[in-house]
């Protein structure tokens, strides 16, 4: 029996078992880097789709979009939108063996094509899962608690 018990823990532990475990790091870090991809300056819809999962949806203005939809409109903003600006912040992180979900307060500046700046506070919420090795978005929440024009 107690050699059957050490050759478990031998094979859980050599079989990664905690070895792959989400850290808070790792899943605020994938969080940074989906709105670095965002940057309108450098966005690409090929960069961003390979950090979300292939069901990836984000709720923002009462509306549901998918990866595709929510593309059409970046596309449509980067008409009149020359650069943009977040600051995340107020962090409060879960996670589990395979998933993590982040609360955050969201600072955004948005540089319009009329000199402007669209100054924007939400509160926004995050669900990434682990797809084999990798922590991907999944779902992103958004309500905006203020916007003001400068």
């Amino acid at each position: 029996m107690k050699h059957l018990t050490i050759t478990l823990l031998t094979l859980l532990v050599s079989g990664g078992l905690w070895a792959d475990s989400i850290t808070e790091k790792e899943a605020i870090s994938k969080l940074n880097q989906f709105f670095n991809l965002l940057d309108i300056e450098i966005y690409q819809k090929e960069k961003i789709l390979t950090i979300l999962t292939d069901d990836f949806q984000i709720f923002e203005m009462g509306k549901a979009w998918d990866m595709n939809e929510f593309d059409e409109f970046l596309q449509d903003a980067s008409k009149t939108t020359v650069s943009t600006d977040w600051v995340l912040s107020n962090y409060v992180v879960s996670i589990d063996d395979n998933s993590a979900h982040i609360s955050y307060v969201n600072d955004g500046v948005f540089k319009t094509t009329d000199d402007e700046s669209v100054i924007s506070n939400w509160l926004e919420s995050v669900y990434l899962v682990k797809e084999g090795a990798e922590l991907k978005l999944k779902f992103l929440q958004s309500d905006l608690v203020n916007r003001e024009t400068k």
